[in-house]
């Protein structure tokens, strides 16, 4: 009896034992429950409530899901969302961010810089758009799903263009005002060479014209003085001879005022070209004897001119300057009694003049300035002369579209050569 006592109520306790258990239990599962249920409200408000675009893809690559913040960035539709698949994209594939993605359904969590992507849009636009993406795997380490977060650094990119093309705008201001600088600077040096030039001509003609004027105006002033002095004391054979040099030393400086106003208005731009008729034969004769009888003789000048030479058109005028000058110079630098030698021939429609004599020479440091005003050559001595015959010349054979060149030998002599187009 007291055994039967004894286990009543122990069997009573086992199935409290068991009702307590069971309580337990209901409540830890529906805990359990409620907090996977907190966790799912928690994540599914965070999936679709996060500025980030996320986007989640099966193993094939095939979309499963998308939050709102994808929607918005690729302004894509549903139906258009959940048939994307980046393994088969054209864009991806062309911009070569596929070969990354590959990697993560392999099961590596990879990083995919940000590359051009089309957006559907009016008018359609391209994104930046880059991603980190991570796989998920079960316990077997098979991949069950893709997750990706999307980043859009188009506004970086948009303000590293502008940044960029202000940079080439700045740097074109600065390579445009760098050309300015350079060239003010090279219009200064010219100006600053043109001054230099400038001072130096004034100076050759200073030199030249107090040296030049000098000579025959005292000669006349010699003259003049032994005339008013000694005028009836003089016999008539001397006076005559006071009364030439006056003459030929008031032609001397006609002949320089001439040069140098003739030299002003060719550097003016005013010496006019007036072709006309012209027997060139005849005016270089001419010219012969007004240079042999200007120098008393002094050389005799030697023609050899083609025979039948046409009429030639041109400005005789011109052409006086022209091979007056050569013809005197050639005389002028010759010793006394050596031959100068005139050639003219026929070329096409070019007639070639040449002028040699057998003086001084050009020395070679003179020839580059040799058609510069008021240059003279280094080796003329005590023979007078203004330096504006040759710049005269070559002026005067420019005007006639001609060419001047010439060989030399210091102490040999010099031969120039004229070639005009005068002949039709």
């Amino acid at each position: 009896m007291n055994s039967t006592l004894f286990t009543l109520p122990v069997g009573l306790s086992i199935l409290a034992v068991m009702a307590i258990g069971g309580s337990v239990l209901w409540l830890l599962r529906s805990r359990t429950e409620a907090r996977v249920r907190a966790a799912e409200q928690r994540w599914k408000l965070l999936f679709e409530q996060s500025p980030l675009s996320i986007q989640i893809f099966a193993p094939d690559g095939q979309t499963i899901k998308f939050n709102q913040a994808w929607s918005d960035l690729f302004k894509l539709s549903d139906e258009h969302g959940y048939a994307f698949n980046p393994l088969l994209d054209p864009d991806l594939n062309a911009s070569g961010a596929v070969h990354l993605i590959r990697q993560a359904f392999a099961g590596t969590p990879i990083k995919v810089p940000a590359v051009p992507f089309p957006i559907n849009v009016d008018p359609p636009e391209h994104r930046w758009i880059g991603g980190v993406l991570y796989p998920v795997k079960n316990e077997e380490g098979q991949v069950l799903e893709v997750v990706v977060i999307h980043h859009d650094i188009t506004e970086m990119k948009l303000a590293e263009q502008a940044m960029f093309e202000i940079n080439q705008t700045l740097e074109q201001k600065v390579t445009e005002r760098t050309q300015e600088l350079v060239q003010t600077q090279g219009e200064l040096a010219k100006a600053l060479e043109q001054e230099r030039e400038l001072a130096e001509l004034k100076n050759r003609f200073v030199s030249m014209m107090s040296h030049e004027f000098r000579t025959p105006l005292g000669v006349t002033m010699s003259a003049v003085e032994l005339m008013r002095h000694y005028d009836d004391q003089l016999p008539a054979e001397q006076r005559k001879e006071l009364f030439n040099d006056i003459h030929s030393s008031t032609l001397n400086m006609a002949a320089m005022m001439e040069q140098v106003l003739l030299l002003g208005k060719v550097e003016a731009g005013k010496l006019a070209c007036t072709k006309l008729s012209v027997n060139l034969a005849e005016l270089l004769r001419k010219l012969v004897q007004e240079t042999l009888a200007a120098a008393q003789q002094r050389c005799p000048v030697q023609c050899e001119f083609a025979p039948d030479l046409p009429a030639a058109e041109a400005d005789a005028v011109l052409l006086r300057h022209i091979f007056g000058n050569l013809l005197s110079n050639a005389v002028k630098y010759s010793p006394a009694g050596s031959e100068v030698l005139l050639r003219v021939r026929q070329e096409g429609v070019d007639a070639i003049i040449e002028v040699q004599d057998h003086g001084i020479g050009i020395p070679e440091k003179d020839r580059a300035n040799l058609y510069e005003a008021f240059h003279r050559c280094g080796n003329v001595g005590e023979i007078h002369g203004t330096g504006l015959g040759l710049v005269i010349v070559k002026r005067c054979v420019d005007q006639h579209s001609g060419r001047i060149s010439f060989v030399s030998a210091p102490g040999s002599g010099t031969t120039f050569t004229v070639r005009l187009p005068l002949f039709s």
